[in-house]
């Protein structure tokens, strides 16, 4: 009788009982392990995502993989195309072993307080060694010389700065341009969004004075704004548009098999968020009953730009139209977005404060004791389940907590299916922990 071996399967069992023992020896603290954090939105989760959690891993030596996560609102000052969790579960599906909510605060904020946040967050873990991130140039030097100048503010970059803004262009565009005044070389790189966060992550890492070792990883193909669908791996802008235009073929040669088939399905049943507009109307209502004083403490509003909001916001509706027509030199787009933002989730200047809380969103089962050992050290309450959470945390937490809880109420109100609905209040308590 001939006997055939699969050594395939073989091997798969023998890496199965290897992992387990390891994880097993990990929870009883017997065994050191090198924890990888990354900093993410999933918007949605695509090819380029995962060849990033896999090549982090890589580099780092990482043995197992925690994720920062913006919860239902993204940096740009936009709704999340599908919820936190959906996003959740894609992420631990595809090689994340665990996913912290970045709240609400830093999630719809600027650079540099989506920066802070999550590596104040990775710090207070007590069991994160390392940090990946991509940048479109790769590497590290020139972040960490930006980054040094930036945190010493030497007279020479500070009287640039002035001058550049001075000119009238944008803060981000004059920043810049100190930079490469001061430093006397070229620091166009910062043109490119994922660099401008390897900047603040670096920033953020030697303010905090980190024992979090960093590494950069070289975006793969797709450019962050473009909009074209590029063979296996293209932008989420590029994978959102296609959502829009029902062009799931592209959809489906970018993101994984699961993933695409999720998106298109709630695409076709009209769960998907494409733009602000869904939330016009919520902006009018609040405009209508806010003066002057209510708004200009709004975060991000500043130099009296509450009144050509208010202005604006009289002879349109739609929020795309409001944001055309305040666009100017002066302002991004971005920061716009963020400003309309953070009135209907009436985020204020002085709610920006250190994350108070870790929110973990779900993990993976084989990574359970990942959970255990971020209880024990973390610096800060560790939160599995709301309905517990007032005794964990102090006053200042609560008020974080509570702005969520009201943040993905309005989330959900900018949905069809839930426009008409009554039940649309504290649907954070009805959303267990997400646990593949």
């Amino acid at each position: 009788m001939q006997f055939i071996i699969n050594f395939s399967l073989i091997f798969s069992k023998i890496k199965f009982i290897i992992l387990k023992y390891i994880n097993s020896l990990a929870a009883k603290g017997g065994i050191f392990l090198n924890i990888l954090g990354i900093i993410v939105e999933y918007n949605p989760f695509h090819n380029g995502h995962l060849y990033h959690i896999n090549e982090s891993k890589k580099i780092s030596k990482a043995d197992k993989c925690i994720a920062i996560m913006s919860g239902n609102y993204m940096q740009r000052g936009m709704p999340a195309l599908c919820d936190k969790h959906l996003r959740t579960e894609m992420a631990l599906k595809h090689g994340v072993d665990m996913v912290i909510e970045l709240p609400v605060h830093y999630a719809s904020s600027s650079a540099e307080y989506f920066a802070s946040a999550s590596i104040n967050i990775l710090n207070s873990t007590g069991i994160v060694n390392s940090l990946c991130f991509g940048t479109e140039i790769g590497e590290l030097e020139n972040i960490y010389e930006c980054a040094n100048v930036l945190l010493s503010e030497p007279d020479i970059f500070k009287k640039s700065l002035k001058n550049f803004l001075t000119s009238g262009v944008s803060y981000p565009k004059a920043r810049q341009e100190a930079l490469s005044h001061t430093l006397n070389k070229n620091c166009d790189f910062l043109n490119n969004p994922n660099n401008i966060l390897g900047l603040e992550y670096i920033k953020a890492l030697i303010k905090t004075s980190s024992n979090i070792k960093p590494y950069a990883i070289k975006r793969h193909i797709a450019d962050y704004h473009s909009t074209n669908i590029m063979d296996n791996i293209s932008s989420a802008t590029a994978i959102r548009k296609a959502l829009n235009e029902k062009d799931y073929i592209s959809v489906q040669k970018s993101t994984p098999n699961d993933v695409a088939e999720l998106l298109i399905k709630l695409a076709k049943n009209n769960i998907i968020i494409s733009n602000m507009d869904s939330l016009s109307h919520i902006l009018h209502y609040i405009l209508k009953s806010s003066n002057h004083s209510d708004l200009s403490s709004i975060s991000g509003i500043t130099e009296g730009l509450e009144n050509r909001i208010l202005s604006i916001a009289e002879k349109h509706f739609k929020i795309s139209d409001i944001l055309n027509h305040l666009k100017c030199k002066r302002y991004t787009l971005t920061k716009l977005q963020r400003c309309l933002l953070h009135i209907i989730l009436n985020i204020k200047e002085i709610d920006i404060i250190n994350p108070q809380y870790i929110r973990v969103l779900g993990f993976r089962k084989d990574s359970e004791f990942l959970l255990k050992e971020l209880k024990n050290k973390s610096s800060l309450p560790v939160l599995t389940n709301l309905k517990n959470a007032h005794k964990n945390l102090n006053l200042a937490g609560l008020a974080m907590l509570n702005k969520e809880i009201y943040a993905t109420d309005i989330y959900y109100l900018s949905q069809e299916k839930y426009i008409s609905s009554p039940s649309v209040k504290n649907i954070e308590y009805t959303k267990p922990l997400v646990i593949i």
